[in-house]
This record gives C-alpha cells, sequence and structure tokens, in this order.
C-alpha cells in the first residue's frame, strides 16, 4: 500500500511517490535534520519477509554507504522502521536517460560525454568491488547541469533470493507485471552470461555499458525484440547491426562498441577503465575531427615503457600493434612469440606442492609468487602490483577480476583471495593440511585439493565440502591441481603415487556423481585447453594429446611438446606453468630456477666455508647430535626420509622408510631417538625413532590437522611442536596427552628453540607487524614478558652452548648475526654482531636451514648447488602458444 504524503520513517517525511518497481517504492522526502530534500526507496514485502535476504540487503547497503563518487547517487542511511528497512539517498533530480532516449538518438558528442561519467562510476564501483548488475538507461538520471547519476549499484545482488546458479537462472529478468520483484537484470541490457543463467560480474556491467552507448547513439537497443523469449534469444546469439551508428560516430567509439559486446567473456574488453580511456580518444578525435578509418584504438596503439617492462627490450614496443590486430587475424596467421618477465625474486626451489605462476583467461594478466610475497601484472602496464602477504599457489577467477591463493599469513593459514584492483586479501577456506593447488569454475565454486584430498567451497567462503581422497588401498599419496572441464561438472586432477611421480594418474572426477575416471597414467598436472587439447607434465617436459571433453575421452595419441622444459617439483609433480584461453603459455624455465640440490658446509664465525665430503642433493633441516658426531637430515627423493651422516666414519645412512614424508628430524638431548613429523596417515603427525635404526618408527602424537617437529627441551621432557603451520605448542613427552598450546599471537609463530637452561623460548614472529622478528619468552609460561632480539627483521633462532652467552638468527639480508643473552641470574640483552653473510637462506624448507656443532661452535650450513647467474628467476611467456598443439598432435 502506498505511503501517504507526511508518513514519518525516522526522521524523514514522506512528501510524494516517485515511482515504484521490482525493487521497492521510490519515495521524495524531507530530511526535518539537515533540511534537504532526499530519495527514500521502500523494500516490497517479499523481501521484508525473507530474513536472509533481508539481512543480505543490509549487508549490501553498508557496501553502498562507503561509496563516494561524484557519478554515483549517494546512500545517506538505512533507516528501520517497524524493522521494515528504508534505504535514504541522494535525490537526484531530472529525467532518467530512458526519458531523453525517448526523445531519439543523442548526437554523438553528447553521448560520448554522458558515457564517460558512466564509465567513471562503474569504475569507481568495481574498484570497492561492486557490480551493477542491472546497468541500463533506467538507471541512469542526466542532471541539468549535465552531471550523470548512476542510480541503483550493486542492489541487485541484494535482491537475489538465492545466492546461487540456480536462483540466478530463475530470476534474471525484470518483468515487474510477471515477476515482482525480482531485478537481477533487464533482458535488453543482459549479457549472454547473464541470460544463460551464469553469474554476472565486472564483464557483464562492461557489456551493458556497450548495450547503452549504442542505444544512445542509435536510439535503439541492439537486442531488444517483441518478446522477452526473443530478446533472451538475441542476446546470446544474434549481433548488433553495426551499419545503423551514424557516420559521425568516431572509428574509436565503434571499435570500443564492438570489443564491449563480444558474447565470449575471453575476447570483451576486462576493465571499464579501460573503456573510459577509450572514449576520452573518440571525444577527442571527434573534437580535433582527426578521426579516420584507419586510426587505431588507445589499446591497439604500442607504448614503448609498457612494452619493455614486459621483455624488458625496446626492440619488442611494437607488441602492442601486433597484439591489437592478431585479435582479429586468423589464429593460423599468427606467429609464435617468446619473451620473459623477470620475476625480481632470487632463485627459489619449487618442492612440495607449490606452484608460482598462473595467467588470466584473457592471457593479460599473470600472478606469481616471489620474494614471499604475491604479484600481479598486467602485460599491457609498467609494473606488477604486489600483495602484501606471503602466497603460493595463485590461480585466476574466471573473469580474471580476482586471484586466488594459498597462504599462512593473515589471519592464520587457508585458501583466501584477493581482487587484482587492489584491497585486502578475503579468507576463503581455513586449512590445517599441505595445499595441493585449486580451480575456479564458473559458478562460483572452486574446488580445492590438500594432503587429505579434495575439497569444493563457495568462491565467498562457507563450509568446505570433501569430494574424494587418496585410496590407500591403490598407493595414492595425495589428489592434486584440480582444474574445471568447460562445461563446470567435471574437474581434472593429479593422482600422486605413493612410490615413484613417473606412474602418476591423470583422473577426471564428475562433480555430481563423485565418480573418478583414469584418463591416462603417466602424468601430473592436467589442463585442458579450449582448442581440444589436455596438456600435461612429463617430468620437465610438457606434452599433449587431442581430448573431447563431452565424451570425456582421448582422441589420439600423446606428443611431447619441443622446445620447452619446466622446473618441476619432483615430489608431487607441481608443474610450474599455465595457459590462457587466447593461447598465451607462462612457465618457469628449470635452467632459470635453482637446482634444487644443496651442499652442506662448516662455517666458522670469520665466514670461512668447509664442504663436508658428501654429494650435493635435496638435503633440508640439518641437525647435529648431542655429541657432535652424527647429522640428521631429511632427504628428497622417490620420497622424502631422514638420513644420517656419520661425521668419523663419512657414511650415509637411511634411518627412516616411510612411504610419503619423513621431515624435521630433532634430536634427543641424549642421542638415542629422533622426533620426526610423517604424513604416513594422511594429516602430518609427530614419530620418534631410535636413533641407530633398530626398531620401526612409533607414532608419539596424532590429531587432526597438521603436527610439525620443532625442537626438544634440554631435559627431554617436552617437544615444541607447530600446530597447523602457525601457532608453537609442547607435547609432554613423559606422559600421554594432548598437544598443549604455547603461543598463540594471532601472527605466524614458527621456529622455536629452547635455552640450554630450559627458562626461555626463543621463536620467530610476524606479531610486531609485517617483518618477521626474533623474541624471546618465558619457557614453559609465555605469557608474561616479551623481548625483541632481532634489530630490523630475523629468521631461524638457534642457541649456543651453555658457556657462549649467544642466541644466532639470519637477518632478511642473508647476514648471520650474533646476540648476546645472559640468562642468569636473570634475562639480560646485549650487543648483536654480524658474523658474517651468507647467502640467502634456501625457501622451500619447512624448518632451520643450519645448526650449530656442540664442538666447536661452527655452523653446518646448507648453500645452493648451482647458483644463478642473474640473480632472479625469469618467467617465460610464450604468445600464441596453442596453435601448435594441432601441429604437435595431428588434430
Amino acid at each position: 500500500m502506498p505511503l501517504p504524503a507526511g508518513t514519518r520513517i525516522g526522521s524523514y517525511e514522506i512528501v510524494s511517490a516517485l515511482g515504484a518497481g521490482g525493487m521497492g517504492e521510490v519515495y521524495r522526502a524531507t530530511d526535518t535534520t539537515l533540511k534537504r530534500q532526499v530519495a527514500i526507496k521502500v523494500l516490497p514485502a517479499h523481501v521484508v519477509l525473507d530474513p536472509d535476504r533481508l539481512a543480505r540487503f543490509r549487508r549490501e547497503a553498508e557496501i553502498l554507504a562507503a561509496l563516494n563518487h561524484s557519478n554515483i547517487a549517494h546512500v545517506f542511511g538505512l533507516e528501520t522502521p517497524n524493522e521494515s528497512p528504508a534505504l535514504v539517498m541522494e535525490l537526484v533530480e531530472g529525467p532518467t536517460l530512458a526519458d531523453r532516449l525517448a526523445q531519439g538518438p543523442i548526437p554523438p558528442g553528447e553521448a560520448l560525454a554522458i558515457a564517460r561519467q558512466i564509465a567513471e562510476a562503474v569504475e569507481a564501483a568495481h574498484e570497492q568491488g561492486i557490480v551493477h548488475r542491472d546497468l541500463k538507461p533506467a538507471n541512469v538520471k542526466v542532471r541539468a547541469d549535465g552531471v550523470v547519476k548512476v542510480l541503483d549499484f550493486g542492489l541487485a545482488k541484494a535482491f537475489d533470493p538465492v545466492d546461487g546458479p540456480a536462483a540466478t537462472a530463475a530470476s534474471t529478468i525484470s518483468i515487474p507485471a510477471t515477476l515482482p520483484g525480482v531485478v537481477l537484470g533487464t533482458p535488453a541490457y543482459m549479457s549472454p552470461e547473464q541470460a544463460r543463467g551464469d553469474r554476472a560480474g565486472r564483464q557483464s556491467d562492461i557489456w551493458s555499458f556497450g548495450v547503452v552507448l549504442y542505444e544512445m547513439l542509435t536510439g535503439v537497443s541492439p537486442f531488444r525484440r517483441p518478446t522477452t523469449t526473443d530478446t533472451l534469444a538475441s542476446v546470446v546469439g544474434a549481433d548488433p547491426d553495426y551499419s545503423t551508428l551514424p557516420s559521425d560516430v568516431p572509428v574509436i567509439a565503434r571499435h570500443l562498441i564492438r570489443r564491449c559486446l563480444e558474447k565470449d567473456q575471453r575476447l570483451r574488453l576486462k576493465h571499464i577503465g579501460d573503456a573510459r580511456l577509450e572514449v576520452d580518444d573518440a571525444i577527442a578525435a571527434l573534437r580535433s575531427g582527426s578521426d579516420r578509418a584507419g586510426s587505431a584504438p588507445r589499446a591497439a596503439r604500442s607504448r614503448p615503457w609498457q612494452l619493455a617492462a614486459i621483455i624488458g627490450t625496446i626492440a619488442l614496443a611494437a607488441l602492442g600493434g601486433w597484439w591489437a590486430g592478431h585479435r582479429a587475424a586468423p589464429r593460423g596467421a599468427a606467429p609464435l612469440i617468446r619473451l620473459s618477465i623477470p620475476s625480481l625474486d632470487a632463485p627459489v626451489a619449487l618442492p612440495f606442492g607449490v606452484r608460482r605462476v598462473a595467467i588470466s583467461a584473457d592471457g593479460m594478466q599473470v600472478a606469481y609468487s616471489a620474494a614471499s610475497r604475491l604479484w600481479i601484472r598486467r602485460l599491457d602496464r609498467k609494473d606488477a602490483s604486489t600483495v602484501d602477504i606471503e602466497a603460493w599457489n595463485p590461480f585466476f577467477s574466471p573473469a580474471g577480476d580476482w586471484v586466488g591463493f594459498f597462504s599462512t599469513a593473515g589471519d592464520g593459514p587457508g585458501l583466501k583471495k584477493v581482487a587484482v584492483g587492489g584491497g585486502a586479501p578475503v579468507s576463503i577456506a581455513p586449512m590445517s593440511e599441505r595445499p595441493f593447488g585449486a580451480a575456479w569454475g564458473r559458478d562460483g565454486t572452486i574446488v580445492y585439493a590438500t594432503s587429505v584430498g579434495l575439497y569444493q567451497v563457495a568462491e565467498n567462503g562457507g563450509g568446505a565440502r570433501l569430494l574424494a581422497r587418496p585410496d590407500p588401498r591403490r598407493k595414492e599419496r595425495a589428489y592434486a591441481w584440480p582444474r574445471f572441464l568447460p562445461d563446470g561438472r567435471a574437474v581434472l586432477f593429479t593422482i600422486v603415487p605413493v612410490e615413484s611421480i613417473d606412474t602418476a594418474e591423470i583422473a577426471l572426477l564428475d562433480l555430481a556423481t563423485l565418480q573418478t575416471t583414469i584418463i591416462l597414467r603417466g602424468g601430473t598436472d592436467a589442463q585442458y585447453l579450449p582448442t581440444g587439447h589436455l596438456i600435461y607434465a612429463t617430468g620437465q617436459a610438457l606434452s599433449a594429446v587431442a581430448f573431447d571433453a563431452e565424451r570425456r575421452q582421448l582422441r589420439g595419441n600423446p606428443a611431447r611438446v619441443p622446445d620447452l622444459e619446466m622446473a618441476t617439483a619432483a615430489d608431487n609433480g607441481a608443474a610450474p606453468y599455465d595457459v590462457s584461453g587466447t593461447g598465451t603459455l607462462v612457465a618457469i624455465r628449470p635452467e632459470l630456477s635453482t637446482d634444487l640440490r644443496r651442499a652442506m658446509s662448516w662455517v666458522d664465525r670469520q665466514g670461512k666455508e668447509e664442504t663436508l665430503p658428501l654429494p650435493p642433493d635435496r638435503y633440508s633441516n640439518p641437525r647435529i647430535s648431542p655429541d657432535g658426531t652424527r647429522i640428521a637430515v631429511d632427504l628428497v627423493g622417490a620420497t622424502r626420509n631422514v638420513w644420517i651422516w656419520n661425521l668419523e666414519r663419512r657414511s650415509l645412512t637411511k634411518l627412516t622408510d616411510g612411504p610419503t614424508e619423513d621431515l624435521l628430524p630433532v634430536w634427543s638431548p641424549d642421542g638415542s631417538r629422533i622426533f620426526f613429523a610423517s604424513n604416513r596417515t594422511g594429516n602430518f603427525n609427530l614419530y620418534s625413532q631410535a636413533a641407530d635404526g633398530a626398531a620401526p618408527a612409533t607414532l608419539v602424537y596424532a590429531a587432526p590437522g597438521t603436527q610439525m617437529t620443532n625442537a626438544v627441551t634440554p631435559d627431554g621432557t617436552r617437544l615444541i611442536a607447530v600446530k597447523n603451520f602457525s601457532d608453537l605448542s609442547v607435547l609432554h613427552l613423559t606422559r600421554h596427552g594432548r598437544l598443549e598450546p604455547l603461543l598463540n599471537t594471532g601472527a605466524r609463530t614458527w621456529i622455536g628453540a629452547v635455552s640450554p637452561d630450559g627458562k626461555w623460548i626463543a621463536y620467530e614472529s610476524q606479531e610486531s607487524g609485517r617483518q618477521v622478528e626474533i623474541f624471546l619468552r618465558p619457557f614453559p609460561d609465555a605469557s608474561g614478558r616479551r623481548e625483541k632480539v632481532s634489530i630490523d627483521g630475523g629468521r631461524f633462532p638457534a642457541w649456543g652452548s651453555k658457556d657462549s652467552g649467544e642466541l644466532y638468527y639470519v637477518d632478511p639480508g642473508g647476514a648471520v648475526m650474533a646476540a648476546a643473552v645472559t640468562l642468569s641470574p636473570s634475562l639480560t640483552l646485549g650487543r648483536v654482531t654480524k658474523l658474517f653473510d651468507w647467502e640467502k637462506p634456501p625457501r622451500g624448507i619447512s624448518g632451520r636451514p643450519y645448526d650449530i656443532s656442540p664442538i666447536d661452535g661452527r655452523f653446518l650450513m646448507l648453500k645452493p648447488a648451482v647458483r644463478n647467474p642473474n640473480g632472479f628467476v625469469d618467467i617465460s611467456v610464450v604468445l600464441n602458444w596453442t596453435q601448435e598443439l594441432q601441429r604437435i598432435t595431428g588434430r
């Protein structure tokens, strides 16, 4: 029932009705406090009576209130009389753009000026993660002074009855006479993905922007037909009649409309900010009269400084013009072009489920992990942007507007995402297991892999669903590297075997039935390409085979891809490569990545080295026995196990024989036993084994999540462990019990070492800010005093002997530092002294990469066996790479 004049809603008094529609009734009202005119939108009854949609509307209103742009109608507040929300908004005087178009087409100069302001408004919203989803002339007002105001930003999402694809298909049409109150798009302005029932994203707004610009210039909607069904069919299957555009419309504007109205999202313009730049060029061309058919739009004009950033050389500055031209050229005519991107990182290893590089579906953005950070690089821009968080295994959303990744930083270990335009990382799913990759589906779900199995979770978070887990009866070690097939109903993944990775299998999981089908054997990390091929890793190379995605079966025989090698992780086949839907490949090549082998050396306090007489190999976490005669180290081969190097006999003996991974060895104080972590039962738990190997390993402690060994106290009664990658805990070895929390600082806390007198614990943590520092706290009660030991960042704390009075750590530059520490009669911190420079500690290991001899105080250190002379890792970029597949596979 309409509200009569004089009705009070909070401090607002209704003046008159302005209109009604699916989103409710709109009234002119007077703000009795500030003496101004406002617009009040009262929600329809079916929304008020639905608690879930009402709560979603409140949340959406909070987001909209944060928008502050001159071309967006402001949201002033939310009133809740009788628990029925009313949205208080800026009252925008003047006709809507629909009213203006009822009089006929708009001259190009005026139309472009309006389009520019619309683009600015949409760009501002997109930067805040808000998508309009119902951009049309009726939602645009043009004031008498020419200022454009876009209305109803994001409200379509708030009125969505169900947050999922099933609802989208039923609620994408706004027809008040038949579907009152359901507004997720108006047929003539909807994008093809909306018309098909898929989720609307930023590119959907770009489509609608193109429709509105076309209509302003011609006076007719390009897809409107007599019936809704015909209109939707036109949106999905028909092309606009571009011949109706007036002859005085600049070529640049014509080109822009075509790019906005590409039905394939991979070919559609990706960012509304680029549309704004194109409109600027069109306006300038119109004013100067210099526009002509041969003029190239902004997107096609090369800028040497941009392209130099992509390839590091001005000689390839013509790439931008070639890129614009090749989009319209036949695929077979495009040449194969190879480039490289410096990743701004020192050499790094790639073990244990870590993949560092991904490319967006449109081939224009690369995400990679470098310098312990996530970087996002648009290939047409000069610089990469960074997300200030430790991250790995990046993957793009289908529209390329988000990057997903795994991280143990921030609010704890888990799956996270960040908008490519900037902003804080958003958590999707917590995780206590080792990650093995993820894929983002077009239906708004993410399938990710951990050491437990394959999970599915909504892109906005919520409870994760376990889809499948390895079968120990088939000697399956892990499921890894999921990738969606085009229909979104199945994912490819790798079955990592207990034994050699050479026997890995590529399988397909049907998401409806959860049935698994083996596709091929002897490969890992598979990806399906729109060319109809399956590519996958075989060792350090790529192979390809024709694949029927509908029938889900191979066609023909696999073939090796020549002239391309990658730094594949040997333990699980993680391949650092990705291919876009447009045929661009990115990969990290082995000769530009670190050799995973490391040498062990003694280093004295002056930095003098003495290499141990054992061959370089994939050693990690060396620990010297209490009597100084043996070294325990974990070593990656076909499996990862703990080995013992006898310094006197110069012999290397395998201690553990787990079928998967045994790692992070620590000695008992008497040297009789070694404690280590192992994932023999799926997740990592704590084990113990006699150091002479006379008896098999025994389980010390098991629990859900991940437990990693760290240190044993000097009296041998407690084991310090890391729980779920972030918190230090204590296990009493003299009695059975649970793992008791020791330090939970709210930040990642790692590498704990108890002082020789057993009264203090040194540890590394980010609890004081972004940088990792070394701290001291009392032990075993760590709730009291806290002292910062490091001066300007530090990692890997280790105590010297009882008599040394020193605590050692490694600073961010790789220097080994010694901090003077007096423990008795009370704790006193002295000077911090630099001992010697060490090449930056090797990454890809879980614990401390050095130890200290109890005999002579020398440092036992791991060093790369092969150094990268460039000092950084290059990412190879190959344009038009997929055209090679037809030649290679013969299909």
